[in-house]
C-alpha cells in the first residue's frame, strides 16, 4: 500500500484548491474500510485513530507495519506541497512569511539564518497552515528539542525519499544533537551553503 503523491517543486508554491493534499490522499486510501478523515483534527491524531481502527481490519501484518512509513512519507510530501522542495530564494522568502519574519530578507543566507534562529517545530508549522494560527517560536534549540521529545507526535521524520533541499535545511538534531561548536546550524548545512555560493559564483563568471 503506497501513499506516494508527487511533491511540488515551485519556488513559491500556491497549491490549487482542486489539488488533493498528500495527507488527505493518504487517509483517503482507508475510506473504503470505514475510516473517516477529520479535517478539524491534527494529522497525528488522525493517524492514531487510524492505527486503533486498523486493529479490527483483516489486514496482514506487513500492511499494518507499513502505515507508519507511508504516514511519514505523507508528512514530508505535505511539506513539499505547501512550501516546495527547492532551496531557492523564493521558497525561503515564502517560509519567512509563514513564520512571520519581518521584513522578509533579500538573500538566501539571511533567510536561512533567521528561519534557523526561529526554532519552530515542523509538525506545528504544517498544522499552522491548516488552522491559520501562528506557529510558536522557541527561544533556543534546546527548548525546541525538549518540547519535541516530550510530545512524541511532534517528531518530524528525518529519513524519507521525498525530502527536498528546503526541508533538509530545516531538520534539526532532536534525538542525536550535534555536539560541535556552531551558532546557526550543522557542518552539513554550512557545507551545502558554501557549495551553493560557489555554484552561483561559477554561473555569474564570464
Amino acid at each position: 500500500m503506497s501513499s506516494s503523491l508527487a511533491g511540488e517543486s515551485t519556488p513559491s508554491p500556491i497549491p490549487s484548491p482542486t489539488m488533493t493534499a498528500p495527507l488527505e490522499g493518504f487517509f483517503a486510501q482507508f475510506a473504503t474500510l470505514g475510516f473517516r478523515y477529520n479535517q478539524n483534527s491534527t494529522a497525528h491524531n488522525n493517524f492514531g485513530r487510524l492505527r486503533r481502527e486498523s486493529a479490527g481490519w483483516n489486514s496482514d501484518s506487513a500492511t499494518i507495519a507499513s502505515l507508519r512509513v507511508d504516514f511519514n512519507d505523507a508528512l514530508v510530501q505535505q511539506f513539499n506541497f505547501l512550501f516546495g522542495t527547492d532551496s531557492d530564494l523564493g521558497a525561503w522568502q515564502n517560509l519567512c512569511g509563514v513564520i512571520d519574519i519581518t521584513p522578509v530578507p533579500d538573500t538566501i543566507d539571511d533567510c536561512t539564518r533567521l528561519v534557523w534562529d526561529a526554532n519552530v517545530n515542523i509538525v506545528d508549522l504544517l498544522e499552522s497552515m491548516r488552522t491559520g494560527e501562528p506557529v510558536h517560536k522557541f527561544a533556543t534549540l534546546d527548548e525546541l528539542r525538549v518540547y519535541t521529545r516530550k510530545n512524541k507526535g511532534k517528531m518530524f521524520p528525518k529519513e524519507s525519499a521525498y525530502t527536498g533541499g528546503l526541508l533538509k535545511e530545516l531538520l534539526r538534531e532532536i534525538i542525536n544533537p550535534y555536539l560541535g561548536n556552531r551558532r546557526n546550524g550543522s557542518a552539513k548545512r554550512k557545507g551545502r551553503r558554501a557549495r551553493r555560493r560557489a555554484a552561483a559564483a561559477a554561473q555569474s563568471s564570464p
